[in-house]
């Protein structure tokens, strides 16, 4: 079992250590893992920058006490709009030797998706419409990827809002993001963080993976997106599920091999 996406407190909003998390994988029966630390450019990004030389200590100094055990711990990064920063992201790759590079669309329009304001005075609609169309620009325009994490996020937003998602309504663009991802070879990630959420949109997830599968997606991941170790490992059942009624093998649980 593995899981490519978590955060240790080299995140500011990561609330336990590397090590800690590493334990945890163990009692879960994760053979490999890797934590994902934030990495964010735009002005309104309350964290400050990335202290990737002090995490590549810790977390190398962990592959070897952990390896033995039979835990593989990558290096990762989660890169917030990386095809609006190139530059400083194409930088901090050049300069780290991370294992699990995952791109997160962060921001729409100034605004953070996880806000009610990236919807205030707008046709929720839209609003989803422009989201799925710059996760495919990231995805075109941004090439040192490898997984896109927690496509269907703006749906928490939306549906707490009281505006869910109606994907036929947007079946082009939602379509042609994923297309891309698919064309790409990039992992899609299936985050299970909020799938057990009232109210949810596992119906709308659901229907999205499928077209994934249709426009030639083969590679789902399946991640906590833990922040602390309560959350690794939870809501694997309800992802099993969504993957069966999307009609994707159940291999694209687990990976094969790291990402290079």
């Amino acid at each position: 079992m593995t899981d490519y996406h978590m955060h240790s407190t080299f995140s500011v909003d990561g609330q336990d250590s590397i090590e800690a998390l590493c334990w945890r994988a163990l009692a879960l029966g994760l053979t490999e893992i890797a934590v994902t630390e934030h990495a964010e450019w735009h002005g309104r990004w309350h964290g400050g920058p990335f202290d990737a030389t002090a995490y590549f200590a810790e977390l190398n100094r962990l592959k070897d006490e952990f390896a033995p055990r039979g835990l593989t711990l990558l290096s990762g990064v989660e890169l917030g709009n990386p095809h609006e920063f190139a530059r400083p992201a194409a930088a901090l790759l050049a300069a780290h030797p991370f294992d699990v590079r995952i791109a997160s669309l962060h921001w729409l329009h100034g605004e953070n998706i996880h806000d009610a304001s990236c919807f205030a005075g707008r046709d929720p609609q839209d609003v989803y419409a422009d989201y799925f169309s710059a996760l495919g620009h990231m995805a075109a325009d941004f090439s040192s990827i490898d997984v896109v994490a927690h496509f269907d996020r703006i749906l928490w937003r939306g549906t707490m809002l009281g505006a869910p998602l109606q994907p036929r309504r947007l079946e082009g663009v939602i379509r042609d993001a994923l297309a891309t991802i698919a064309w790409r070879g990039l992992a899609l990630e299936l985050n299970t963080r909020f799938l057990n959420h009232t109210p949810g949109w596992r119906p709308a997830l659901t229907t999205m993976l499928r077209w994934y599968g249709e426009e030639g997606g083969a590679r789902v991941v399946v991640n906590s997106d833990a922040h602390r170790v309560s959350q690794m490992g939870a809501n694997l059942e309800i992802a099993r599920a969504v993957l069966d009624e999307a009609g994707l093998e159940p291999a694209t649980l687990q990976p094969a091999t790291a990402f290079a």
